[in-house]
Order: C-alpha cells, then sequence, then structure tokens
C-alpha cells in the first residue's frame, strides 16, 4: 500500500505481482477512515511512502496494520512521480502509487526468485519477505 498523507490522504494499493487494485483519496487526515477503506482490498503486507522520513501518520497506519513502513533514501521527485504513475488525474494517488511501485521495485529480485522457487507458497513467503523474514528462517521453522 502506498500512501500520501496531506490535506488529502491518497492511498494505492498494489497486490504482490505489482499490479493496481485500488486506489483513491479522502479529505482530511482521518486515520480510521483510511484503515476502513483500505482494509477492504485485503491484507496490507506493507505501507510505503514517497518521502524521507516518512511522515507520522504514514507510520501510524504502518504500526496498525503491524507491517514495516518503506520510504526512500530520497524523497521521490514530482517528474519520477509522472513517469510511474501518467494515468492518474489526482495528485495523491499517483504520489502514493509512485510509492507503491517504489517499494514493489525494491523487493521485485526477490519476488520474482519466489515465483521461479516456490511457486506453491509464493504468496506466503512475499509477505515474510516483507516483514523482513529471510525464506532460510522460513524454512528452518517447517
Amino acid at each position: 500500500m502506498g500512501i500520501d498523507p496531506g490535506i488529502k490522504v491518497g492511498y494505492a494499493l498494489i497486490d504482490l505481482d505489482g499490479k493496481l487494485i485500488g486506489s483513491g483519496s479522502t479529505k482530511g487526515k482521518n486515520f480510521d477512515k483510511v484503515i476502513s477503506i483500505v482494509s477492504k482490498f485485503g491484507i496490507i503486507g506493507l505501507v510505503a511512502c514517497d518521502v524521507n522520513p516518512p511522515s507520522k501518520f504514514s507510520r501510524k497506519i504502518a504500526a496498525r496494520f503491524g507491517v514495516k513502513c518503506f520510504f526512500p533514501r530520497k524523497s521521490i521527485s514530482k517528474e519520477t512521480k509522472r513517469m510511474i504513475g501518467p494515468g492518474f488525474k489526482n495528485a495523491h494517488e499517483q504520489d502514493a502509487y509512485s510509492a507503491a511501485i517504489k517499494a514493489y521495485r525494491h523487493y521485485s529480485n526477490r519476488f520474482r526468485r519466489i515465483d521461479k522457487i516456490y511457486p506453491d507458497k509464493k504468496e506466503e513467503y512475499k509477505y515474510f519477505i516483507l516483514r523482513g523474514i529471510s525464506i532460510g528462517k522460513i524454512k528452518e521453522k517447517n
């Protein structure tokens, strides 16, 4: 999940294959409203921001879902956001989508390896990777 808090809170959700499954924005930083909306899309594996450092609101959303808050080393430029999400008319959704895609790209090599080596457990293993648990540790427990 990518999030862009501000006067309007933009959100974008992608699946574990990097495909957009939902996006939108809501007026005001209403924490409970955002949680309610994005929860309808399924399990949240990560909350991604487009800025460094991430906002308190973003960290609070991540904590509520019990997941990591991903943020880039350097804040994502407006030009890069336009290149990543050219079809968005709403800048908040575009920013949220860019954050989600940046996070997905960060994990994409590991995700591709999981797809090849563990196709029957790929979704489960990808969630472990997002939580910072290595596949080696997962296999030790099984």
